[in-house]
């Protein structure tokens, strides 16, 4: 389920109006299907997702699949439908930045409902977050980076919030992530707040456990900037940093 912004950021096709134009034409010849969602804002807006005829764009081996998606997509609960799609959003702009940056390859996404999770834990990892993802800037340091999304719209409050810190704080501290993952390199989890006075508030809590780890950027800030541009807030440091600081 994708919204047309979303859409435009993954296949950019100019000009709103031809947008909207290629939008109808898949749509009516059924390989797009679309259905009204709340969440972003107030207003009311399209999603789309795949259609009764898209099947028919894939191998024999693939049809199943795509049926079963586009299953899923029509059947979404509204509930939680808001978090997924900006869950989403974020995907999107890390998968689509090698635009921006020549030397930046994004390797690796696993999304909060991928049976990869399951895994994960086998691996020692002690939450499901909102996403996973690697990446590495070539030429740069070429060192792997990696980090665990939480996309926080401040539905969750109190122990919920400081039991996932401390889990993620002790998962750091053990070790297991470098040794398991085979890299040098420590994960990130990656904050994305509802606004500054959030941020602070998450910022705070992080800031009694450990000056390591945690990385967080207001919604507005990340969505206005540029992937690699100085938002990010660490615990117990001054000013804003970049995702590509190998730090």
């Amino acid at each position: 389920m994708l919204t047309r912004e979303q859409i435009s950021e993954l296949i950019p096709m100019g000009s709103v109006a031809r947008l909207n134009f290629r939008l109808k034409q898949l749509r009516d010849a059924g390989y797009l299907s679309s259905r009204n969602i709340w969440g972003f804002g107030s207003a009311v807006q399209l999603g789309y997702y795949l259609g009764p005829h898209a099947p028919e764009l894939f191998d024999e081996t693939e049809r199943a699949a795509v049926r079963t998606h586009a299953a899923e997509a029509a059947d979404l609960k509204v509930a939680g439908l808001a978090h997924r799609m900006l869950v989403d959003s974020v995907h999107i702009r890390f998968l689509t930045a090698s635009r921006q940056y020549p030397n930046y390859k994004f390797l690796t996404w696993v999304d909060q409902y991928s049976p990869w999770w399951q895994k994960l834990r086998e691996y020692g990892v002690p939450v499901q977050a909102d996403g996973y993802g690697e990446y590495i800037m070539l030429l740069h340091f070429d060192a792997l980076l990696t980090f665990f999304l939480e996309l926080d719209r401040c539905t969750e409050r109190g122990e919920g919030i400081r039991s996932k810190i401390d889990r993620y704080v002790q998962f750091a501290k053990t070790g297991q992530y470098e040794e398991r993952f085979a890299t040098s390199t420590p994960f990130r989890v990656l904050f994305i707040t509802t606004g500054k006075e959030r941020l602070e508030h998450v910022l705070k809590i992080i800031e009694q456990k450990t000056d390591k780890t945690f990385w967080l950027a207001t919604w507005k800030d990340f969505k206005s900037s540029r992937l690699m541009d100085a938002y990010w807030r660490r615990p117990h440091k001054d000013g804003y940093y970049s995702l590509s600081s190998h730090l």
